[in-house]
């Protein structure tokens, strides 16, 4: 993270909040590996996360979690009656280019923060 920051989500870099939204069938090809989603809604009915590859239909209620592999498996949700909503956490794989070269601000004189974590802006 920029300055030496943390993410509100670690170990994962990052999170969406999803307010009544209704999927596609989608990969993830983008995430390293694993991602996290929350549900966080109990005003809903229907909205079952679906694994393609897997033949899985889970009906997740208010407070259920699950990890996957959204880079490999294909997911979706079915359509909901009322107020739904999610938090997807999840690490991006240019995670690793920040890591390693800060995304080319390596060197930059606008950004100092060192590969421990610490830095200045």
């Amino acid at each position: 993270m920029p300055a030496g920051g943390s993410s509100p989500a670690f170990p994962f870099g990052g999170f969406v909040v999803n307010l009544n939204v209704c999927a596609r069938i989608h990969r993830d090809t983008e995430d390293q590996k694993f991602c996290a989603v929350l549900v966080i809604s109990d005003n809903c009915e229907g909205g079952d996360l679906c694994f393609l590859e897997l033949g899985l239909r889970l009906n997740l209620k208010h407070g259920d979690m699950i990890l996957f592999r959204s880079d490999i498996l294909s997911h979706f949700n079915l359509h909901f009656i009322g107020k739904r909503t999610s938090i997807v956490i999840h690490t991006d794989k240019a995670g690793k280019e920040w890591v390693t070269d800060r995304n080319g601000w390596k060197d930059s004189l606008f950004i100092n923060v060192s590969h421990n974590g610490g830095g200045n802006l």
